[in-house]
């Protein structure tokens, strides 16, 4: 494995030292069409070939690996902190359907929205986690963390709307000011909303069924009034108790047995301290964790707080909280009223506050590694004003590791680098013939990118990026998670005093570090690597033609 991901590196480093210019790059090369052209079409021909014939596919990332931002010594952590849902609890990806059909058949009875919605079934390939919807053209898009909506990914309902039509509606203009960017995540955002967790992923695709349907049908409709409609039905089998229920009576369909069993036990043996922090009710919660990790759950918690209504937990100043008087019977619960001043292990609390927390608790900031699936609900405020550490859950990860590893995204990738890198060095031929085929390359290269982003999702590609750049959701990631994951139970490969350090990357002015200058034989230097990388013998004998427009070597 180590071998491989050497090669793995040195393919990556050849690809990067590409991009370094020479003075030839600054200036217009002779104007020698023919020569020219032949000169760019063996090199095009030669590095295709050299890659069709030796890529193999060598280099697989681990799904079940924890992915460091930024490092983080976990033998300084002594407090775990785990939201519930989608945390602890990653309910099978047949919720998101049942939550779909429910928040469906609200509008219909509630709203009085067409029957014939009824049948618009929930594809469970559409929507990707970290979308933008502008509320006002009823329009849902993916953007990039440079605020830019990543074309080919515009839909209005169920159809992909046009670059022309895009540049008609947004007036040319695919950059989204930062104002709107920033008050989309909050409830004043009445034009554009950021759908970022998993639960939003039913409302999405909700939203696109009764636009498309709307138009199809010809029927006229206020967006806001669709949005809005189309939030409160979803919201409602949250808060009514309907998805709850749902849960508790079919635990076998949506949860995995004893699945917390292992995490639990290693954390404990490893000396730290855990809580629990949720919106969810103590009776639904309690009756999902003796089902994944045994009656005795709560053992294994100094601090278990339900109904804590984040993210107001995280910044609405000391709110109290209150003791949830539980029973052996597991029926209705109430609440003291009695003034809360200890945290005592074995009790279950209610709301309160951060603030309270720590208070109580007397941890220390730096001390807290809080696990959550939201970015902003469960992991913002707490980094970024309280200095605890957090770590994002993020279950789609498995799939898109698993996509990453396939051979056809590895192939298409590799291609993709090096041409653009062939790009990056052929402009400096200028005259016709040569910008024509410039041309042609750059039309290869966006025919290569929508097929990358589709082996992720058909529609809007992958979760973390668009294109070249980083997702919105990325990069929003980044700025607030120390370390994400695919599951919490990915901490169980790791020493409970594992340090976690983050790869470096390369800025775009750092191509040159491991390389002090740029020289005519660069070329053979990157064909070597690439033949290192795919196993072929470093004498030629393979493709010897490559070699025959090469300078030679000094």
């Amino acid at each position: 494995m180590t071998m491989h991901l050497r090669r793995c590196n040195l393919l990556s480093a050849s690809l990067r030292r590409l991009t370094t210019t020479t003075s030839s790059l600054h200036t217009t090369a002779p104007c020698n069409s023919k020569s020219n052209v032949k000169f760019m079409s063996d090199r095009y021909k030669h590095l295709k070939g050299l890659i069709k014939q030796g890529y193999r596919q060598r280099c697989n990332v681990n799904s079940s690996a924890v992915f460091a931002i930024n490092q983080i010594n976990c033998g300084t952590i002594n407090v775990y902190g785990f939201d519930y849902d989608y945390t602890l609890a990653q309910y099978a990806d047949i919720m998101q359907e049942y939550i779909y059909e429910s928040a469906l058949a609200y509008l219909v009875e509630h709203f009085k929205f067409p029957r014939g919605l009824r049948g618009l079934s929930y594809k469970t390939d559409f929507c990707i986690r970290g979308l933008h919807y502008d509320v006002d053209r009823s329009l849902l898009m993916k953007v990039d963390a440079f605020h830019i909506i990543q074309q080919g990914t515009v839909y209005r309902g169920l159809r992909q709307l046009e670059a022309r039509e895009v540049d008609e509606i947004l007036d040319g203009r695919r950059h989204i000011p930062k104002h709107v960017i920033d008050q989309s995540f909050t409830d004043g955002g009445d034009k554009l909303r950021q759908l970022m967790d998993v639960f939003s992923l039913p409302e999405m695709m909700l939203l696109s069924n009764v636009v498309d349907y709307f138009d199809m049908k010809g029927i006229e409709y206020d967006p806001k009034i669709l949005f809005q409609s189309v939030q409160q039905a979803v919201r409602w089998v949250h808060v009514s108790g309907k998805l709850y229920n749902e849960v508790s009576n079919n635990l076998d369909t949506y949860l995995v047995k004893d699945c917390l069993h292992g995490l639990l036990g290693y954390l404990t043996e490893g000396k730290k301290t855990l809580f629990l922090i949720t919106n969810s009710g103590f009776q639904f919660v309690d009756t999902g964790m003796r089902f994944m990790a045994g009656e005795h759950w709560r053992d294994a918690f100094d601090v278990v707080i339900v109904n804590a209504r984040k993210p107001s937990f995280f910044h609405k100043g000391k709110r109290p909280f209150r003791q949830l008087l539980t029973s052996s019977t597991n029926e209705q619960h109430h609440v003291s009223w009695e003034r809360i001043t200890e945290l005592r292990r074995g009790d279950v609390y209610s709301e309160g506050s951060v603030t309270e927390l720590m208070s109580l608790s007397g941890w220390k900031h730096n001390q807290v590694l809080y696990f959550g699936d939201q970015i902003y609900n469960d992991l913002a405020d707490v980094t970024l004003y309280y200095g605890w550490r957090t770590g994002a859950v993020i279950p789609e990860l498995a799939h898109e590791i698993s996509a990453m590893n396939s051979e056809v995204f590895g192939r298409s990738i590799i291609w993709l680098q090096t041409l653009e890198r062939l790009l990056e060095r052929m402009q400096i031929y200028r005259d016709a013939e040569s910008q024509q085929l410039i041309r042609e390359w750059i039309l290869e290269r966006d025919s290569i990118k929508v097929r990358v982003k589709d082996i992720f999702n058909p529609y809007f590609g992958s979760v973390f990026r668009s294109h070249l750049a980083p997702s919105f959701f990325a990069m929003r990631l980044c700025r607030i998670a120390d370390v994400y994951m695919s599951s919490v139970n990915n901490l169980l490969h790791y020493h409970p005093q594992h340090f976690f350090f983050p790869i470096r990357s390369s800025l775009p002015h750092e191509g040159v570090v491991s390389m002090a200058f740029q020289h005519d034989g660069y070329d053979r230097a990157i064909e070597k690597v690439l033949r290192q990388a795919f196993q072929f013998p470093d004498d030629g004998s393979l493709l010897p033609e490559f070699n025959t427009y090469l300078p030679d070597k000094k």
